[in-house]
């Protein structure tokens, strides 16, 4: 969307017959120190906007990434399989695949009958 020879000449020339040819030297100096001053200024406000939205965006982004690494260390604590020598077994850790009756002091003994009053 930028301004063509064209246009550009159209608008010299609009300038030319308006201001005359003592004035258009002045107005463009003018324009150049406004343009100027918008640029600088709007960089300002960009500038201000980043200081005040991405500081305090990337503490909190290295906070979670700091919970996230405990996270991750927790978890493959835990589904690191066990070490040592207290309660090792030759057992797999893993259930088998055939179902196992527990052992007989484990079982619940059945409720004895009652009697039905009549």
């Amino acid at each position: 969307m930028g301004i063509s020879l064209t246009e550009l000449t159209v608008i010299f020339v609009v300038a030319l017959v308006l201001f005359g040819p003592e004035q258009l030297p002045v107005l463009a100096r003018s324009i150049g120190k406004l343009s100027g001053q918008l640029k600088r200024t709007s960089d300002s406000l960009r500038r201000e906007l980043y200081n005040s939205v991405y500081p305090p965006g990337e503490d909190v982004q290295n906070a979670l990434n700091g919970e996230f690494k405990a996270l991750r260390a927790l978890k493959a604590e835990v589904l690191s399989p066990p070490t040592g020598s207290v309660g090792s077994s030759s057992r797999p850790a893993t259930p088998s695949a055939e179902p196992h009756e527990s052992p007989p002091e484990a079982r619940p003994e059945p409720d004895p009958p009652q009697a039905r009053s009549a």
